[in-house]
């Protein structure tokens, strides 16, 4: 077998690469030491004391039962059903629909007084609509109407 020109510098070079690799990754390499391995906590059971003397599943029921106060509040506050089908969604509009008629007709309707005569009120006599008969208006009317007998 013949050696050809260079190639035992080539072997050498690898050579002297692999052992730089080797050291580098033996240096990664960590020591064991003779120090007890440390504990681990304890699991997490429902159990456990999380804060104030209060158990895990204490904690988790007072949040639960803060979450769905609120939304039952804001439900009834909002009134936030949702139809379920659509027989009940055309009946909620038409609803909306009459209860809008309904407060239009109402506001073109005059009031009650303008509507109806009050029996035994003398037409003469009528006041202004924006007068307001006070106690202290009907004693001075009382009084000059003795005055004058």
């Amino acid at each position: 077998m013949a050696r050809r020109g260079g190639a035992g510098p080539l072997w050498a070079l690898s050579g002297a690469a692999l052992g730089v690799c080797l050291a580098g990754v033996a240096g990664q390499l960590v020591e064991p030491s003779t120090a007890p391995p440390k504990p681990k906590p304890p699991p997490l059971t429902k159990e456990t004391v999380v804060f104030w003397d209060m158990r895990l599943w204490h904690v988790v029921g007072i949040f639960s039962l803060f979450v769905l106060s609120i939304i039952i509040t804001l439900c009834c506050v909002f009134n936030c059903r949702v139809p379920r089908t659509r027989k009940e969604i055309e009946a909620r509009y038409l609803q909306r629909k009459a209860a809008k008629m309904y407060t239009d007709k109402l506001e073109t309707v005059p009031p009650l007084n303008e509507l109806t005569e009050v029996p035994g009120d003398d037409k003469k006599k009528k006041k202004k609509k924006d007068s307001v008969d006070t106690v202290a208006i009907k004693v001075e009317e009382d009084e000059k109407n003795e005055a004058k007998k």
